[in-house]
C-alpha cells in the first residue's frame, strides 16, 4: 500500500481523483467499488470534470458494497442513492455501468464479481 499526504481535503481530493482515473484509463473492462459519504465527495466533484461526455471511460464498471434500505421505502437504498446524486448522474454515467447490490442480488454479488474480473480498486471513506 502507498501512503499519500496532503495538505488539506482539496488536495487529497485531487490526488484520489486522479489516482481513480489512472484506473479508469485502462483499455479493458475496469470494475471499481466505490462509496458514497463525506470523504469522497471532494473527488467526485473533480471527477465528474474529468469524464463527463467522454465515451472512453464506458470500460469503467462501478460497483457498491455496501448498502443500507430506507426505513419503510420501497426503492434504492442510501448508498446507491447517495451514489447517484454525488458522481454517476453529474458524471453521466450510464445505467449500465452501475452495478448495484441490492437485497436481491447480495447472494450473489461476490461470484458476479468473480466472473466479471474481480475488483481494480476499492475507494473507501473515514
Amino acid at each position: 500500500m502507498k501512503l499519500i499526504i496532503t495538505e488539506d481535503y482539496q488536495e487529497m481530493s485531487r490526488v484520489a481523483a486522479h489516482h481513480l482515473l489512472g484506473y479508469m484509463s485502462k483499455t479493458r473492462r475496469v470494475n471499481l467499488a466505490i462509496t458514497a459519504g463525506s470523504t469522497p465527495k471532494g473527488m467526485y466533484e473533480y471527477l465528474t470534470t474529468l469524464v463527463k461526455g467522454k465515451p472512453w471511460y464506458d470500460n469503467c464498471y462501478f460497483y457498491n458494497f455496501d448498502e443500507i434500505p430506507f426505513r419503510g421505502k420501497e426503492g434504492e437504498g442510501v448508498t446507491i442513492t447517495n451514489l447517484r446524486n454525488l458522481f454517476f448522474t453529474p458524471a453521466g454515467i450510464k445505467e449500465e455501468n452501475i452495478q448495484k447490490l441490492t437485497i436481491d442480488n447480495y447472494r450473489e454479488h461476490d461470484q458476479k464479481l468473480a466472473r466479471e474480473g474481480g475488483l481494480d480498486l476499492v475507494v473507501l471513506g473515514l
